[in-house]
């Protein structure tokens, strides 16, 4: 059920944990928003359960700094875990999520599920036996096969479905959530660089990290900080992670090992992409001069959503390359 207030100024609560799923904007992302907001006024309303803001922080935030009236819409949720399900689904509609962030939506939203099957399985288990306490006989069977409903691979494949990926990885990407968590509970600044995509950490490398103490974990930030180039990479770094000692220095007259790490080139990453995206446009071309009339709706559907957020992404980073020159 939906409840729906009209334009005003709103005193609104923020729940740490809800906000924190939320990815925070770019710094232009942010401007830009703001001087939307000025000009045309906050046209969608701010989504709360229980007076706690669950989209649209970003909006309550600006319109709060420059007192333009707002529209609040209550929503109704039994449980805080359906609260947090309902906005990692509704944060994975949204473009530009960093592929760490999608991993963590994922995993988080599956968390929340299974918490709250269970919490309902309990709930009926608890109504069931109210029902039957009277009964003169136990119900149960012997020669009848039990029914065993696996509500958490039915949670998983749903979850699958809708983010078109195996329930494997869904249940994997569990994992990954939970040692973000850990992450964030000793160093937070660590787990929002990760999931900013600042930090570039493995799957691997973020389950192993999740189980260093504080003080390993804040070491690790500190060097990846002082990194000189765009992405800080944990491989890098991995020896002080993992507590290892320090290679030795080779000498100068030392042959190159084939296990030495090559310089790190800032231009690699943009000149790889550089040599891709020709290819993108010579298939995007051949389809343009292929019969689309006999393309399948489904197909033109998927087609048209991953060009569009194909475009949304250019254009983000044609904006960013226009800042930066």
């Amino acid at each position: 059920m939906t409840f729906s207030k009209e334009k005003g100024l709103y005193r609104l609560k923020i729940d740490k944990e809800f906000k924190e799923l939320i990815r925070p904007l770019f710094k232009n992302e942010y401007l830009q928003l703001e001087s939307n907001l000025i000009s045309d006024g906050c046209r969608e309303p701010i989504s709360v359960w229980n007076g706690f803001i669950i989209d649209g922080h970003n909006r309550y935030r600006i319109c709060c700094e420059h007192s333009i009236p707002f529209a609040v819409e209550e929503l109704s949720f039994s449980c805080r875990e359906e609260v947090i399900a309902w906005i990692c689904a509704n944060q994975l509609g949204r473009r530009n999520l960093t592929e760490e962030s999608r991993k963590f939506l994922i995993g988080k939203q599956y968390e929340s599920e299974k918490i709250l099957t269970r919490k309902r399985g309990m709930y009926q288990n608890a109504n069931c036996n109210e029902d039957n306490q009277e009964l003169p006989y136990e119900e149960y069977n012997p020669a009848e096969k039990p029914q065993v409903t696996d509500t958490k691979h039915k949670t998983a494949a749903k979850i699958a479905t809708e983010n078109h990926i195996s329930h494997g990885t869904v249940e994997k990407y569990s994992l990954y959530a939970r040692a973000i968590e850990a992450i964030e509970k000793k160093v937070p600044q660590m787990a929002r660089k990760i999931l900013s995509g600042r930090y570039k950490i493995s799957h691997e490398g973020v389950l192993s990290l999740s189980k260093k103490s504080a003080e390993e974990i804040q070491e690790l930030n500190q060097r990846l900080e002082q990194a000189q180039y765009p992405f800080a990479k944990y491989q890098a770094t991995r020896q002080e992670i993992q507590g290892s000692p320090r290679a030795p220095k080779v000498s100068v007259n030392a042959k190159p090992s084939i296990k030495d790490m090559p310089k790190y080139d800032p231009d690699a990453e943009v000149t790889g992409l550089t040599l891709t995206i020709p290819s993108w446009s010579s298939s995007i071309d051949r389809i343009i001069h292929s019969d689309l009339d006999n393309i399948s709706d489904s197909a033109r559907k998927k087609l048209h959503k991953v060009l569009i957020d194909l475009q949304n992404t250019v254009s983000l980073m044609l904006s960013l390359i226009k800042e930066e020159s």
